[in-house]
């Protein structure tokens, strides 16, 4: 649905929305390609240095890539800085794994999905630069450690480690508020003053030195962009843009010396620090963390000064969001299949609670609203808080938002969340000042170390495949047992207790195992992802002298990405059902009909009975009470699960969970077969905590009613809810009430997070059949949006399964 304004007034003389329409369409029409400027950058000062502290390589890496990359800033832009050497180009990160970008050189382009072109002379730059880096990487590291167990439940299809094991970790919301007040040159004093210290350890000198140098390294790049656009005034003849260059050229001079002196500057700051942390690293989850909150004082300084409308500030935020769709990054082919879309899950949020208590609603809050109506792109990845007491007109302005049908803003509910976070032992304060940090994950802006999700990823799916096959994975062959057991092909269970005691059983097996590759990773990226720039921005690294993997934050909570509760709970429920209580068939005949993936005729009398089983999504307490006891069983294992950096320095060092698995749930259906509750083999498992695509068949409010059932408050990094709806259902000022309506009755039930779609299944097959029509098209895929073009064909088929929904009163 298209809408004008979503909020009143503004005045379009005092706003360029052609020049915004242009830099949005380059956006939408960009093409990505590799950049091999990095890496080359990267391999000199490496080269160079041998033998130092590691920490000091990165960092005069990273000083040296920014006094040496290229510069380029977008004619229609007020915003500038870039990681790469031209738009949405991904750098390549050698220290952190280089032998599959070698493999894959030539493929990038014929991929199916998150499609690469890269140059002749990229490919040989890389393969120039490769010898120095191999078995000298973050990757092989972690393979040098990796034991058997943890290789074979690989094989398995249970583990995967994705991005842990070869990039950078990311997640990670900087402390905003104290950068625009002091700006970087109070940081730099911070570390001179630690240097003096006599009692300063080798680790923490490397690390006060490493601080200075990326800090100094960054004011520089802002002089360089000074010097770019007093070059550029000189030579334009637009007398307009002549002024705009000479601005942005007084502006870079001396920025981050002191303080932000503007929001136009304050904007840019926030923008260059998410540019800087990923140059640093190739983690993802850069997050822009409470924007409407750290950015109120400097709008309303230039407010009260004359020199800033609401217009103008509107403007600055939109140019600032769309630069995020010139960023990128690449992943290995087998990795991209978990995260699609080109995602770099750069959140950022508004509205919610203050640390008081008090409702943080402001006018930013509605500029970001409208700001990322006219991007409408993916990037960034915009959240909403929201509490029983929010304004109307806030949730109203989201609701419209949300109908336009860009997926977003994503809604998060603050009661639940706060409750999480106090869960485990967070003040009261902080707590109230949380944050999406990627998808769905949840943290405090400046205090949380990295990875407040997306660990080890654990498919539950194949969890239960194996427990069902007495710890044999009828795909790869390969056994493994929990404990001593006999050698049959399944297990023959005689009632529920049995079976459940199984679930727990392998559960606690392959998480063990999980949590056991998720040490082996951080041990390896504590040293390879050491990032003084990243980490001196977080609360307490300073001043304990650490990066944040070696213990330099304030909260370390870490969760994993668990695939397929759902699945799960509706498989246990069918065989409580109709194999022990009704006495329908028997545990043998079932596996039998799952193991012909339901095909034969007996097999598909057997499938019939399965579909017909009560589904989680649909308020039905036997089969919803399952799915959350898969959740605690899940959850009761926590405790006995520590971080590395536990004693070392963080007040709270703990795991916790989250169900936000990105597209995961795709490639991790491809290797589980049919399940008892009637999916059949290679498919999808469900998404989060959301019910199996297209069983939910009860309306919206039913979902709501199920989701409530589970243990939300005690998923503290996160709970993905994700509905998709019919665009009619929301058409028209009547539905839209009633949609507001059921985001509070979400709230007053305890749902932590729901996210939308709202678009219909013949758009969707439109946009497959013609893609080139379809660029504009922006969907949730889990925790994210995307291009819905950009998808492979099996994560765009499992958005299209999900159910079409229907607003009732």
């Amino acid at each position: 649905m298209k809408e004008d304004w979503l909020i009143e007034p503004l005045q379009e003389q005092r706003f360029d929305r052609v020049r915004i329409k242009r830099l949005r369409n380059k956006m939408e029409k960009r093409k990505a390609s590799i950049c091999s400027e990095r890496a080359k950058l990267y391999t000199q000062v490496f080269q160079n240095n041998e033998g130092e502290p590691y920490i000091l390589r990165k960092a005069q890496a990273f000083a040296y890539t920014l006094t040496h990359m290229s510069i380029y800033a977008e004619e229609d832009s007020l915003i500038f800085g870039n990681m790469a050497s031209c738009n949405f180009a991904a750098p390549i990160y050698p220290e952190y794994s280089i032998q599959w970008v070698l493999d894959e050189l030539d493929s990038f382009a014929q991929r199916d999905g998150d499609v690469f072109t890269i140059s002749e002379q990229v490919k040989q730059d890389i393969k120039d630069i490769a010898p120095f880096w191999l078995s000298h990487t973050h990757e092989d590291e972690v393979n040098r450690h990796i034991s058997d167990d943890i290789r074979l439940a690989e094989k398995q299809g249970v583990l995967h480690r994705g991005g842990i094991s070869m990039s950078g970790d990311g997640h990670i919301v900087p402390d905003h508020a104290m950068v625009l007040r002091y700006g970087f040159r109070y940081f730099i004093q911070q570390a001179q003053t630690a240097l003096q210290k006599d009692d300063i350890s080798a680790s923490s000198k490397a690390y006060y030195e490493a601080v200075i140098l990326v800090l100094e390294a960054a004011l520089q790049y802002c002089k360089r962009f000074a010097i770019y656009f007093k070059e550029k005034a000189k030579t334009c003849k637009d007398i307009a843009k002549q002024m705009e260059y000479r601005e942005l050229s007084d502006m870079a001079a001396t920025m981050l010396e002191q303080g932000a002196r503007s929001f136009h500057e304050g904007c840019e700051i926030v923008y260059l620090i998410h540019i800087w942390q990923m140059i640093e690293s190739n983690g993802h989850s850069f997050c822009y963390g409470r924007f409407d909150q750290y950015m109120l004082d400097l709008y309303e300084q230039d407010i009260k000064k004359g020199i800033l409308t609401k217009e103008n500030a509107l403007e600055i935020i939109t140019h600032m969001f769309l630069m995020n769709s010139s960023c990128n990054k690449i992943r290995p082919y087998g990795h991209t299949r978990f995260s699609q879309g080109y995602p770099l899950y750069s959140n950022l949020v508004v509205g919610g609670l203050m640390p008081n208590g008090k409702d943080g609603t402001n006018t930013l809050s509605y500029l970001c609203i409208e700001a990322m109506h006219l991007c409408s792109l993916a990037e960034p990845n915009f959240s909403a808080r929201y509490h029983k007491d929010s304004p109307r007109s806030f949730v109203e302005a989201c609701a419209k938002l949300i109908r336009t049908g860009c997926g977003m803003p994503s809604m998060f509910h603050d009661e639940t969340a706060v409750a999480g976070l106090l869960s485990l032992g967070i003040p009261k304060e902080d707590a109230l000042d949380y944050c999406p940090i990627g998808c769905v994950e949840t943290g405090v802006p400046g205090k949380y170390g990295h990875r407040a999700t997306g660990m080890t990823y654990v498919n539950w799916g194949k969890v239960l495949e194996i427990m069902l096959h007495n710890g044999y994975d009828p795909a790869s062959g390969i056994r493994m047992l929990p404990y001593t057991a006999s050698e049959e092909a399944f297990v023959d269970f005689q009632n529920y207790e049995e079976l459940w005691q199984a679930w727990k059983t392998y559960l606690k097996f392959y998480s063990d195992i999980s949590v056991q590759c998720d040490a082996i990773c951080d041990a390896s990226l504590a040293v390879y992802d050491a990032d003084p720039f990243a980490s001196c921005l977080i609360q307490d690294s300073l001043k304990l002298g650490k990066t944040l993997k070696e213990g330099g934050c304030r909260y370390d909570v870490i969760s994993q990405s668990n695939i397929g509760p759902s699945v799960v709970g509706n498989s246990l429920y069918a065989i409580k059902k109709l194999v022990f209580e009704d006495k329908r068939f028997t545990m043998k005949e079932l596996l039998a009909a799952m193991h012909d993936n339901w095909q034969t005729e007996a097999s598909r009398k057997i499938h019939k009975l399965v579909k017909k089983a009560a589904k989680f999504g649909n308020d039905q307490d036997e089969v919803d009470k399952i799915v959350a006891d898969v959740f605690y069983s899940y959850l009761a294992l926590l405790s006995d699960y520590e971080t590395l950096r536990k004693g070392k320095g963080p007040k709270v060092s703990c795991y916790t969970m989250s169900t936000s698995n990105i597209t995961s749930y795709v490639p991790n259906g491809f290797v589980v077969g049919a399940t008892p509750d009637g999916r059949y083999a290679g498919t999808p498992l469900n998404e989060g905590c959301s019910p199996t695509q297209g069983s939910d068949t009860q309306g919206p409010t039913a979902v709501i009613n199920s989701v409530a059932k589970l243990p939300n408050h005690m998923v503290a990094a996160g709970q993905l809810l994700n509905m998709r709806f019919a665009p009619a259902a929301l058409q028209g000022d009547e539905n839209l009430k009633k949609f507001v309506d059921f985001l509070y009755v979400s709230a007053r039930k305890g749902i932590y997070h729901n996210q939308f779609n709202v678009i219909d299944s013949q758009t969707l097959r439109d946009a497959q059949k013609h893609p080139q029509k379809h660029s504009d098209l922006i969907v949730r895929v889990a925790g994210y949006c995307a291009q819905f073009i950009s998808l492979m064909p099996q994560a765009q088929e499992a958005i299209i399964a999900r159910t079409e929904n229907q607003i009732t009163c």
